[in-house]
């Protein structure tokens, strides 16, 4: 299936950088609801939940992680991993790893909270737990919390497994012994992820994935009498991937998948994967709705196709398949290693943004804050205005870390005579460069039009409107830049003082191939 089927299809249900999903269900007052919650990386607030009645249409209610966790020291792509969401009939719990932090505060960690808006409790952390990718089976009144790590007896090189352990519901605490119970499902399986354990008449059954979070991706099942036992591995495994599609395929990465039951008796799967355009992933890992069957009592996804499609359908009266036109505007504010009400201040109108000064796009804490992308063929305008006093260079950023950026820029005039400069550059590896500049631009719109690779920026001042460049962006996909989050775009500021922007927006092109 080629690029285009995919433009304005229903899936991804949640497009842009939201990988490793999680789902529940709650049944509150005769409703049902479904709550999935997603990892975030660098990015706060961390963990954000999103609910749907019939997991295809999803509204955010909030984030797990606010100011609970120091984000001093985490690098590019460090932070939070691999989410799980639960309710165990009175409250939710979320159990996660920190990568990176300060001793003490990092590793695998479970919080709660009454709503899924919040708040959520301080983290209790587990040490214990090697590994990462936890989850939770909640089976009766008792919870058993389980992960992935690499085994000790490396049989070949990176054969992983999966332990389970119980938790006190009281205190939140491991305890008990540990049971290893699953060794990969397959001889050569590699990188065993995101393992999750469902109870379903007499068996506990195990999903997981293996292959690494790239070409190779995959999910695989087994199943058992208790949570405990050694799981025996499901002979069709894996019952889901991309990988044999081909590097061509427009959508790839195909894993990582958390079950859920709907009300009227159906199973469904989310499931992380990407979308590629000219070859390249620019907006990471997105979240992806496939049904689910069961063949006694063995897991089949993706029945009848084997393959991840457009319109998945869904458990109730679905959506039209239809999607707001800007989407954007549902996207909450992100900020790198700190919250964005440190960085920026909206005005009473709710477009205009007061952004304070501080570091450039290459720092650990950048004066920025942003959306994520949410569509490989998008045109991302800002507002701006020449930057005054010790503001140095404001403008807007595509990021994919610290080290992999473009940005359209403007930069105060050196005299009274000079109306200063609109400056792109290209970071590529840490290195920045100035590709492209346009003299005495004043106020005006820069538009940054993105087609898979290609990136053309251009500017609408008092004269008019002119391209001012064309650039090769593939060095912001995820592949690429060998990092785990999609591009995020938005303002920044470089200098001290306030400065003041406007009217981010981005647009989906449904038609690649269109201006």
């Amino acid at each position: 299936m080629d690029e285009l089927a995919w433009s304005g299809a229903t899936n991804p249900v949640l497009p842009g950088f939201h990988p490793d999903p999680s789902v529940c269900r709650v049944d509150e007052d005769g409703d049902a609801w479904f709550y999935l919650v997603t990892s975030t990386f660098e990015y706060l607030p961390g963990l954000p939940v999103h609910r749907s009645r019939d997991l295809v249409s999803w509204e955010l209610v909030g984030h797990v992680v606010t100011d609970q966790i120091d984000f001093a020291g985490i690098g590019d792509s460090g932070g939070l991993y691999a989410p799980t969401i639960r309710h165990d009939g009175d409250r939710f719990l979320v159990v996660c790893e920190l990568v990176g932090g300060p001793e003490g505060a990092r590793g695998n960690f479970i919080v709660t909270a009454p709503e899924a808006a919040g708040p959520w409790s301080a983290p209790v952390w587990w040490p214990e737990a090697t590994g990462g990718d936890l989850s939770l089976l909640i089976d009766g009144d008792r919870i058993w919390a389980h992960g992935a790590r690499q085994t000790k007896r490396q049989d070949w090189n990176g054969q992983g497994e999966v332990w389970v352990r119980e938790v006190d519901p009281r205190t939140l605490a491991l305890i008990g012994p540990e049971s290893v119970v699953f060794t990969s499902a397959v001889h050569g399986g590699i990188w065993t992820e995101g393992p999750h354990l469902y109870r379903r008449g007499e068996f506990v059954h195990l999903v997981a994935a293996e292959g690494g979070t790239g070409r190779d991706h995959a999910v695989v099942t087994g199943r058992a009498s208790r949570p405990t036992d050694v799981f025996t591995v499901n002979a069709n495994n894996p019952v889901l991937t991309h990988r044999h599609l081909g590097p061509g395929a427009a959508v790839v990465n195909v894993g990582h998948a958390d079950l859920v039951e709907a009300p009227d008796g159906t199973w469904w799967a989310v499931v992380l994967a990407s979308r590629l355009v000219d070859g390249v992933d620019l907006l990471g890992r997105e979240t992806f709705l496939v049904r689910a069957d069961w063949v006694d009592d063995h897991l089949v996804l993706a029945p009848g196709t084997g393959t991840l499609v457009p319109e998945p359908g869904g458990p109730a009266a679905s959506t039209d398949g239809s999607q707001p036109a800007d989407r954007a505007q549902e996207e909450p504010w992100v900020a790198v290693r700190r919250l964005p009400g440190e960085v920026v201040t909206p005005d009473e109108d709710g477009v205009a943004l007061r952004l304070a000064a501080g570091a450039g796009p290459a720092s650990p804490t950048p004066a920025f804050v942003g959306r994520r992308l949410l569509a490989p063929c998008s045109t991302i305008t800002l507002e701006l205005s020449a930057p005054v006093g010790d503001v140095t260079e404001v403008g807007l950023v595509v990021r994919q870390s610290s080290t992999q950026w473009l940005t359209a820029a403007l930069r105060p005039p050196v005299s009274e005579h000079d109306g200063g400069l609109l400056v792109v550059t290209r970071c590529v590896d840490g290195v920045p460069q100035d590709v492209a500049t346009l003299a005495g631009p004043g106020a005006g719109i820069v538009r940054i039009g993105i087609r898979g690779r290609s990136a053309e920026v251009s500017w609408e001042g008092e004269t008019g409107a002119r391209v001012v460049a064309q650039v090769d962006v593939g060095h912001l996909s995820t592949t690429v830049s060998h990092g785990f989050v999609g591009v995020v775009v938005g303002p920044y500021a470089v200098g001290s003082g306030e400065v003041g922007v406007r009217s981010l927006r981005q647009a989906p092109l449904l038609h690649p191939g269109v201006a």
